[in-house]
């Protein structure tokens, strides 16, 4: 965990940011709430990080929904004790987490992220691959941290939208080209009209009856190709 002093100065930052980029729809008391576990395993700095959650929060904020950020730090490797903090509550779709790793054992450079996703479309776990996003170059009109925030919100709406939560524009377009670049770094790129209407009514759904999703039925997986952004569905892992 980040110390103290640490936490509460990214959390100025946070809200600084997010004044300006959510000003055209601030949720308001009685806007469905979701709650993100941050993970920072890749220890990316804090200032980059306070830019992703600023982006991320501004962007579900513009669909009406408040996300409430929650800064988990990076694990030690030599604590074994069963994990008993806020962090360490997940259950769809209220609750979700987000781990952002350097990179992974089994996917390629090309890949961004993963949402994970049971047979009914739930899912409450995703991974963001840092390194394969900070070494790519074609979002040069982004910050690192403002395309972490992207990427973030991309995969929470795969993980609330459910399967086949694509769509020809706005955040959830399979495919990232130049136009939409340019239109996330004019703070233009958000989910459609449709999308945000779903994540609203999803997340005001009742938590009672509802599993929490396991990541080990299938996943959505984000990648990267030249002079594209290319967020492709795939099968289910057996």
């Amino acid at each position: 965990m980040f110390p103290l002093s640490r936490f509460k100065s990214l959390s100025l930052v946070v809200v600084s940011l997010v004044a300006g980029l959510a000003a055209a729809r601030t949720p308001d008391a009685l806007a469905p709430r979701v709650r993100l576990s941050v993970f920072n395993d890749a220890g990316i700095p804090v200032d980059t990080l306070a830019q992703a959650a600023a982006r991320a929060t501004a962007i579900l904020a513009q669909s009406g929904v408040e996300l409430a950020w929650l800064d988990c730090g990076r694990p030690d490797p030599a604590d074994f004790s069963p994990p008993t903090t806020p962090c360490s509550v997940v259950a769809w779709p209220h609750q979700l987490s987000v781990r952002i790793l350097p990179r992974a054992r089994s996917v390629g450079a090309d890949i961004f992220g993963q949402a994970f996703l049971d047979d009914a479309g739930r899912g409450a776990y995703s991974n963001v691959y840092y390194n394969n996003l900070a070494a790519n170059r074609e979002h040069t009109q982004l910050s690192d941290g403002d395309m972490l925030g992207f990427v973030i919100a991309h995969e929470v709406g795969h993980l609330l939208l459910g399967s086949n939560s694509h769509s020809p524009s706005g955040l959830m377009q399979p495919r990232w080209d130049s136009s939409a670049l340019h239109s996330a770094s004019r703070n233009t790129l958000f989910f459609t009209p449709a999308q945000s209407a779903t994540l609203r009514a999803r997340l005001s759904e009742s938590l009672h009856a509802l599993p929490a999703a396991s990541p080990l039925y299938s996943h959505v997986m984000t990648n990267l190709q030249i002079r594209s952004f290319w967020f492709e569905p795939v099968e289910p892992w057996l």
